[in-house]
């Protein structure tokens, strides 16, 4: 253990080394992040706080002796972490802390949520191909005709990482655990559940509405825990990491690493790597350098389009690109004036050119949101809903909404003839975003309204958008750069769950949208048991959400994985996610 936390410590003191001989050539914390962008979200986009001096010292002193014996081997850092590891061992750092990643205190979708499925599984899972398919149940599952009722097998042989059997009552005291939790995402799936009946093996999911993607939404996304575990525990993060998945959290030290081990009796087969050592390495400049050095064999996300060339020029860098469904949003608080009024909403949509937007900031590796929310090519997915660039048409509708006088500098003034100076939170670890909104705020300018850009701690826009990870708990913005991530956006019902005003099914409505006719639509939706009235009534309330703009999808940009194959080359591509996932170190079926 010694020696491997040396070698985490050393990854550490070489990424801190690259900061400080990069800033020694003039360039600034924020000029260095421009080389990586921070993770897209799934439910949630928070930050994590930096390490105490102590534990800096400590790592830097410790990792003295490890450079000093790699610098004396004579090996290149690539070869010599080959020699030292091989596939036994492999290192994939982590773009940020996620806390102890159970399924109650994972922070982030992307890495937090990503790196739980090694830990914790689901009933079902999202296979390489985007395909729901029974995971830790039969192949041979039974779902209603009315879509209400849904029965599974669960498959011997699986075990908690304490040795202890998986059980159906395991599966069904989850269920009922999550509702007396506050995370809304697993609030969400548990409260459609009736009933749920156990006999042997066999778990019956008996519905109160009809949901035809109860397997994608709800058995393929809720992470089983043991109930051995959370039995009798009010709080639900009190809990450590203990799950039946491939691996183990084996350790972790706050802001500096996580270790995962292997499982070897793993009922889907002995992992091809034994053990993952994921140290913390925030900076994208340190761990680019990491990376190409052969000091980390990944990392976990997404590259940023302006590191191709970068990384095709290097030797043993293989970059591995899938269609991405993650998205990219601008948020407009809703219950705040002047974005109480649905038409000022519209208004800035017909200011916001994409094209400029994704050639600039994604550098053409980016799909073009549209009006309606759904990606195009999902099964949701209503034509006709792009967005319209036309800053006339922006100027024009201000003008009769009675937004008509200006300033000195061109820039309109409130109704009162006061000034307007709209606030665009962002994420100041988030390079993207923030070229984003940099780039929002001038093509809003061009139609006369001054926006501020306010980076600021992950963390913070957190509390301010989304408080306690509850929509019912109000929102404190003007507006926000926002994104969710794949499972999230691919969810039959998405455009409900981000607009419907009823805070349990609506749990993604960030803004506080509200509107009598989409929540009709809505309720219709959750009731219906006919597929292709589902789609209908989905169609319908895309239209509705266009017309009145609870926010702007701005992109869905590539997922663009960099990986190191001098020190591994099992790494499987996945459609919408990157390298970094299960299925790149499970035996591959024949």
């Amino acid at each position: 253990m010694k020696k491997k936390c040396k070698k985490i410590a050393a990854i550490l003191a070489c990424a801190a080394l690259t900061m400080a001989v990069l800033a020694g050539c003039g360039k600034s914390t924020a000029s260095l992040e421009t080389t990586s962008q921070q993770q897209k979200d799934e439910e949630k986009s928070t930050g994590e706080a930096p390490a105490s001096e102590s534990e800096n010292e400590s790592v830097s002193e410790s990792a003295s002796d490890e450079v000093s014996e790699s610098a004396t081997s004579g090996q290149p850092a690539s070869e010599a972490a080959q020699s030292s590891a091989g596939t036994d061992s492999l290192v994939v750092a982590m773009t940020k802390d996620q806390s102890t990643i159970t399924p109650f205190t994972y922070i982030n979708g992307t890495p937090g949520f990503d790196v739980m499925r090694f830990m914790y599984d689901s009933l079902f899972t999202i296979n390489q191909e985007n395909e729901a398919v029974p995971w830790m149940v039969d192949d041979s599952y039974e779902v209603s005709e009315d879509y209400k009722t849904y029965k599974v097998t669960l498959l011997e042989g699986q075990k908690w990482h304490d040795g202890k059997p998986v059980t159906a009552d395991d599966v069904k005291f989850t269920f009922e655990y999550v509702l007396t939790q506050t995370l809304g995402r697993w609030i969400t799936i548990a409260s459609q559940v009736e009933s749920i009946e156990v006999n042997g093996n066999d778990i019956t999911f008996t519905l109160s509405d009809p949901n035809p993607d109860f397997i994608r939404s709800g058995l393929a996304d809720m992470r089983i825990v043991a109930k051995h575990m959370y039995e009798g525990v009010t709080d639900g993060t009190t809990v450590e990491n203990m799950g039946s998945g491939a691996y183990k959290m084996s350790e972790y030290k706050p802001e500096q690493y996580y270790t995962l081990e292997a499982q070897e009796d793993y009922f889907k087969g002995t992992p091809k790597v034994k053990t993952i050592q994921m140290p913390v390495i925030a900076d994208g400049a340190a761990r680019q350098q990491s990376l190409i050095s052969g000091e980390i064999a990944a990392y976990t996300g997404s590259i940023t389009p302006e590191m191709i060339d970068t990384y095709e020029a290097a030797e043993n860098i293989k970059l591995i690109e899938t269609e991405g469904y993650a998205s990219t949003l601008l948020l407009f608080n809703c219950e705040r004036a002047p974005f109480n009024e649905a038409n000022f909403r519209k208004a800035l949509t017909y200011a916001v050119n994409l094209d400029e937007i994704i050639d600039q900031v994604c550098l053409g590796r980016a799909q073009k949101g549209t009006a309606g929310y759904i990606k195009s090519g999902l099964k949701e997915y209503t034509e006709g809903l792009d967005y319209e660039f036309n800053v006339t048409k922006a100027e024009q509708m201000l003008d009769e909404l009675g937004y008509t006088e200006k300033d000195s500098d061109g820039m309109r003034l409130t109704k009162e003839g006061e000034k307007m100076d709209l606030e665009l939170l962002v994420q100041s670890g988030n390079t993207l975003r923030m070229r984003t909104a940099e780039l929002l705020a001038a093509q809003l300018a061009k139609a006369g309204v001054r926006v501020t850009v306010n980076a600021m701690e992950s963390q913070t826009v957190d509390e301010k958008v989304w408080p306690e990870f509850d929509v019912s708990k109000g929102r404190d913005y003007d507006m926000a750069m926002w994104g969710w991530s794949a499972p999230v956006i691919q969810k039959a019902g998405s455009i409900l769950t981000s607009c419907y005003s009823d805070f349990v099914e609506g749990g993604d409505n960030l803004g506080g949208y509200k509107s009598e006719a989409f929540d009709t639509l809505a309720a219709q939706y959750l009731k219906s048991a006919d597929v292709n009235e589902r789609l209908n009534l989905s169609h319908e309330m895309q239209k509705l959400a266009a017309e009145e703009a609870p926010f702007v999808t701005l992109f869905f940009e590539d997922t663009i994985s960099a990986v190191n194959t001098s020190l591994y080359d099992g790494w499987v591509s996945a459609k919408g996610t990157y390298a970094f996932h299960t299925f790149s170190f499970l035996p591959q079926e024949k």
